[in-house]
């Protein structure tokens, strides 16, 4: 009888050392494969985190209001912030941006370049009879005045805007904003 296991064949049989190769750099593979791994899963984080903050922008992308109010915004800024879709052309005539609690408080006033199509007469706002702050509006004397409010189930509410004409022709829109953060 033969005592060693290697030596036994049997006819029609292939032996196991014949077909799978001894395992080398078992190790190696194995780091490797956890790597790759890591690698991908880092990148669907990234790319889900990259894809929430589209969808929910992070208040942090505006000016440090932890101390006090502050002003140092883009027209890219207030246009995520209140829902607006701003041309990247329009000016800020004046901003400021300020926190307390978990609320957000936008007051900004963007005049549009000439030509340009007032975003707000085709957007998520819908007109209002009245605001609170219609005295502010009327002391600029805009022509065609159009008092807004945003669509709460699209935007949420808090969502204030005004648009009018100056004597030039330019489009001028003062947003009020309050939203949570």
């Amino acid at each position: 009888m033969m005592s060693d296991r290697d030596d036994l064949t049997l006819p029609g049989f292939i032996a196991e050392a014949e077909v799978l190769p001894p395992p080398k750099n078992l190790a190696w593979g194995l780091l490797a494969m956890l790597v790759g791994l890591g690698i991908v899963i880092g990148i669907a984080v990234a790319g889900g985190a990259a894809l929430l903050t589209l969808i929910w922008p992070d208040p942090a992308g505006m000016c440090n209001a932890a101390t006090g109010p502050c002003s140092d915004l883009s027209v890219e800024q207030i246009a995520v912030f209140s829902g607006i879709d701003l041309p990247a052309s329009a000016e800020i005539e004046s901003a400021q941006y300020a926190q307390a609690d978990d609320t957000g408080m936008l007051f900004a006033t963007v005049i549009l370049a000439g030509g340009d199509a007032d975003p707000l007469r085709s957007g998520d706002y819908r007109v209002a009879p009245s605001l609170s702050w219609v005295a502010e509006v009327d002391a600029l004397m805009l022509d065609n005045l159009v008092l807004y409010e945003g669509v709460e189930s699209v935007v949420g509410a808090g969502h204030e805007a005004a648009s009018g004409q100056r004597a030039d022709g330019r489009t001028v829109i003062l947003i009020r904003v309050t939203r949570a953060i």
